[in-house]
């Protein structure tokens, strides 16, 4: 038995780790294979077959048509303009308040170890709950907004907020701020407390003033985080969905209408399961095409 397990002789010791290695490898292959390889290859079979649920049974292949149908709509540039702006507010305010809050978190005052733990409440509420939290405060005739506004004399009567295109804009990137803006601040203030103090000592010695340290200290520091940071938020911009549920179910006049609520739409009210991949695909490309921009204007050089 032993001489039936042993390696064959003209095996060499190098063909024999690989060999290992790939054995070791194989669990976590055959996870990436069954959850992320083969529901995009469904998806995209999805995408070129016509798949309609109002005609079952009937899946012509049409290859790019879905592409094409959707790109001829109307309705799909202007949620992509809706998203652009939303997804550029929601990535340049977490990176600037998140830097803020960790700067100020990371100075030395009475309760900040208190305050680093309070500011990632909003962070471990759900965002169903979020966005239910923030239409109570937004609503038009019993908002806390409004009731605050009226009491200091700011408004005559109750404004319906989320009734108006813009500030239904402008309420869904403050729910979407609030909820995020605590995890960019902590893991910003995690980088900066591993900067080294002797660097900062060196740079007054110098003659540089705080924005000569934030620049050439803190900041290639941050760069790395940063990154992260930004991929994740334009995912998040591309792929809200459960705000504008909750909050605006993608109106006023199509206001706030993003991509993936178009998604959404094209699939449970048009019913059609092809234009919905096809979209799915258009997100994760425009994602991957923002992520790669990323790592080139924050590439990060060696820090010692």
């Amino acid at each position: 038995m032993n001489r039936a397990l042993a390696w064959p002789r003209n095996y060499s010791a190098a063909t024999r780790r690989n060999v290992y290695a790939w054995l070791s490898i194989l669990p976590a292959l055959l996870i990436v294979v069954l959850f992320t390889v083969y529901p995009v290859l469904y998806n995209l079979d999805l995408a070129l077959h016509k798949n309609v649920l109002t005609a079952p049974g009937q899946h012509p292949f049409t290859g790019v048509k879905n592409f094409v149908d959707l790109f001829k709509n109307p309705g799909l540039l202007r949620s992509f303009k809706v998203t652009a702006q939303f997804t550029l507010i929601i990535v340049v305010g977490n990176a600037v308040l998140g830097v803020l809050i960790a700067l100020l978190l990371n100075e030395k005052f009475l309760g900040a170890k208190i305050l680093q733990v309070l500011i990632l409440i909003p962070w471990a509420i759900p965002v169903v709950m979020a966005g239910i939290i923030w239409r109570w405060m937004f609503v038009g005739n019993t908002g806390v907004i409004n009731g605050l506004l009226y009491e200091f004399g700011l408004i005559e009567q109750y404004y319906s907020f989320l009734g108006n295109p813009v500030t239904a804009q402008i309420a869904l990137i403050i729910a979407r701020l609030w909820k995020d803006v605590p995890l960019a601040a902590i893991l910003l203030l995690a980088t900066l407390q591993v900067i080294p103090p002797e660097l900062y000592d060196a740079a007054k010695i110098d003659g540089g003033g705080v924005w000569a340290s934030f620049r050439f200290i803190t900041f290639p520091f941050l760069r790395p985080t940063l990154t992260v940071l930004l991929i994740l938020e334009t995912m998040l911009g591309f792929v809200t969905f459960d705000l504008v549920y909750v909050m605006t179910g993608g109106g006023p006049a199509d206001a706030t209408t993003l991509v993936a609520w178009y998604t959404y739409v094209e699939i449970f009210t048009h019913l059609n399961l092809g234009r919905g991949a096809a979209m799915a695909f258009i997100i994760a490309l425009l994602t991957l095409i923002m992520a790669g921009f990323y790592f080139w204007a924050l590439r990060t050089e060696e820090v010692y």
